[in-house]
Order: C-alpha cells, then sequence, then structure tokens
C-alpha cells in the first residue's frame, strides 16, 4: 500500500456508542490506511498524476477484493480501481444497455452486490426539474465478465460488463407514494434522493431464502430512512418494486449542520447495517461524518414501519474535512472463521466535490472489531 501501516496501525481507536441498552465501548476503529487519492490510468504506482476529475460517490468490492468498481457522481461509466495503489485499470466500462451519457448524467449514488455475483447500481432520483430527475431515476442490475481475448494488449481494462445481464428495474413511483403515506410536506418530498443500496440476505418465517434490496435515503433529511423491497422472485425487466420503510432514525447535526445519509452496507456476520451520514453545508464546505451501526434485532423489535424512529449506535466519527459516500465490505483471508464475526474490513470512498472544491476523491481502508 502506499501507507504506512505502522503508523496508521498505531492510530487504533476505541471510538464507540455503547451498544443499547450497555455501558461499555463494542466496536474499535483501526484505521489500516490513511486516506489517499485515486490514480489516473496513466499513472504509475506511487507515482501521479492523480484523478482530480473522478467523484466517487459509490464503491463495491470485485472478486478477493484486489478490485474495486467505483461509480463517479458525474458520469455513467464505470471504475475498475486497483485497491492497493489506487489506480484506475484501464478506461471506464459502460455497456449500450447502460443510459446514455447526457449532461446531467445519471448521477449515481449508490452500489451493491450479491453474493451470486450481481451488482446493483442507483441514480439519486433526485432533479429540480422533471427531465432532470428522470435521468437520474435508473435502478440496473448487471454482471462482470473478463475482457475478451481481442482486447489483449489493447489499453482495455481486466474486466467489462456483461450486456446480456444488464437489468433494468423501476422504483421512482412506488418510493414516492411510500413517502407521500408518511405525511410529508410537499416541499420535503421534492428534495427526495438516494444515496445508500445494499443486499440483505435473510431466511424469510416459511424459512424460504429471502433477499431484499435495501435503499436510504439522504433526502428528506428530518430522518436517515431506509425502505426494503423483496426481490427474491426475481423481478422481470422494467419492474415496479414496491418498497416499504425498514428503519428509520435521527442522526442529529455537527457543528449545525444537518447528518445526512450518504450510504449504507449490510453486515452479515454482525446482522445488522452500517450507515454512513455526512455534514455539507450550503457553501459545499464538510463537518465530518459518523458511522452507524443498526441491527436486525432492533429493526424487528420496533415492528410497524410506521413507528416512532428507532436508535442507532453511534461507532465511529471521523474526516472533518472530507465527505464520505463510498462504503463496502472487503474480503479479508480470516473470512469465514471464528475471528470474522468480530472483525470486518472496510473501504471508504470520500467523494469531495472536486468540480467544486478542487479536492480529489479519496478512498481509505479501515478494520472495525467488536467484542465478542
Amino acid at each position: 500500500m502506499r501507507t504506512i501501516l505502522g503508523a496508521a496501525a498505531a492510530m487504533a481507536l476505541s471510538l464507540s456508542t455503547p451498544a443499547h441498552g450497555d455501558d461499555g465501548p463494542v466496536v474499535s476503529v483501526v484505521p489500516v490506511t490513511f486516506p489517499a487519492p485515486f490514480l489516473d490510468p496513466a499513472a504509475r504506482p506511487g507515482d501521479g498524476p492523480l484523478d482530480n476529475v473522478l467523484e466517487a460517490s459509490a464503491v463495491e468490492a470485485i472478486g478477493d477484493g484486489r478490485l474495486a468498481l467505483v461509480a463517479h457522481d458525474k458520469q455513467v461509466p464505470l471504475r475498475v480501481v486497483d485497491v492497493a495503489t489506487g489506480r484506475q485499470l484501464g478506461p471506464p466500462i459502460t455497456s449500450p444497455a447502460f443510459p446514455a451519457e447526457t449532461p446531467k448524467s445519471s448521477k449515481w449514488e449508490g452500489m451493491a452486490a450479491d453474493t451470486d455475483g450481481n451488482f446493483y447500481v442507483v441514480g439519486s432520483h433526485s432533479g429540480k426539474t422533471d427531465d432532470e430527475r428522470s435521468q437520474h431515476e435508473r435502478l440496473i442490475r448487471f454482471r462482470l465478465r473478463p475482457v475478451s481475448p481481442a482486447a489483449e494488449g489493447t489499453n482495455a481494462g481486466p474486466l467489462a460488463i456483461d450486456d446480456a445481464s444488464v437489468v433494468c428495474w423501476r422504483i421512482a413511483g412506488p418510493l414516492l407514494r411510500a413517502l407521500e403515506r408518511e405525511g410529508l410536506p410537499a416541499a420535503a418530498l421534492a428534495e427526495r434522493k438516494i444515496e445508500g443500496l445494499t443486499i440483505r440476505d435473510q431466511a424469510g418465517p416459511d424459512g424460504q431464502h429471502r433477499r431484499e434490496l435495501v435503499i436510504g435515503l439522504r433526502q428528506p433529511d428530518d430522518l436517515v430512512r431506509v425502505f426494503a423491497a423483496d426481490i427474491a422472485a426475481n423481478p422481470s425487466p422494467e419492474a415496479e418494486l414496491a418498497p416499504r420503510r425498514l428503519f428509520a432514525f435521527d442522526p442529529g447535526r455537527r457543528e449545525g449542520v444537518r447528518c445526512q445519509l450518504t450510504s449504507l452496507e449490510y453486515l452479515p456476520a454482525w446482522k445488522g447495517f452500517l450507515v454512513v451520514t455526512t455534514t455539507e453545508d450550503t457553501s459545499n464546505a464538510f463537518h465530518g461524518n459518523t458511522l452507524w451501526f443498526v441491527p436486525d434485532a432492533r429493526i424487528a423489535a420496533a415492528g410497524d414501519a410506521a413507528a416512532a424512529p428507532i436508535v442507532a449506535d453511534r461507532i465511529w466519527v471521523f474526516e472533518a474535512a472530507q465527505k464520505a459516500e463510498g462504503l463496502c465490505i472487503l474480503p479479508t483471508p480470516t473470512a469465514g472463521g471464528a475471528e470474522a464475526t468480530h472483525a470486518v474490513r472496510l473501504l471508504i470512498t470520500f467523494d469531495n466535490d472536486a468540480h467544486a472544491t478542487h479536492m480529489p476523491s479519496r478512498y481509505q481502508i479501515v478494520d472495525l472489531v467488536r467484542r465478542p
């Protein structure tokens, strides 16, 4: 890695809010690397040039975690990145089945992956006009494939999108109706914006496999709101999904700025959700990020999704001068062993709005260690 691991390990933190009803810390956060910039595809390891264009709004690990798939807030194609160096491998990848590039792009804001090798990417579903919003109302499932032998010796990267695997679903209408049922005012509904996406696999009450596509909203921001849609039956292309509210909590403020959800990840080993919130004021300045944990048991105990918000456990407050937007779990050598139930490795990406702040996107690896 380009970081000094010994120094990073010395930054090990025991920062956590006690678990619900408990008095002691339950999670330690151990930075494995310092935040590092992404590199241009032409860059050499340890050298520039930096990628000053990428706005890393979402991320998912590929395979064993040596590579990651990174979404750009302002462009349709996705990036394949070497996690060890931050270097992009080949040009960005896209598919004819993906939306066409437009001045407003697709505004990718969330990514997810499942255990069957599928990836998911979602647009923000936000916009100041109907046309702008329609360009951002994309929800796509796809798979990756190795590049063809014909691409060997070219500047192609190691992976491409399998065009035949691309499936589009719709969620804009049902999500709006779900928010309307909560009695939110028109101004809050107009601000609706998706920024989190993950997959939760569980056994249902009847013992059957249940797969949920879980969506987190950045706005309305009076609460962090998370919705879930059952996709175990593999909905047909262009199907309209039916989300229900899964949970909500009040993230509060930092330095007077409202905390807003920017990423969401389901953690099977801990049976719960990791949620990232960030703070960004009207001057495009950042005021810190928070990592939260919401256990399945607490969600289930809350019962009716229309009930009062639940309590989320605050794990870590970090990086006051950057905006965390992407989060994924990195496979580790201990995966599947006893230690894996207590430790998890995360990859965090920071979308610092380079077009406005001139701060490049960065990424960081951290370990979460939970006491047995």
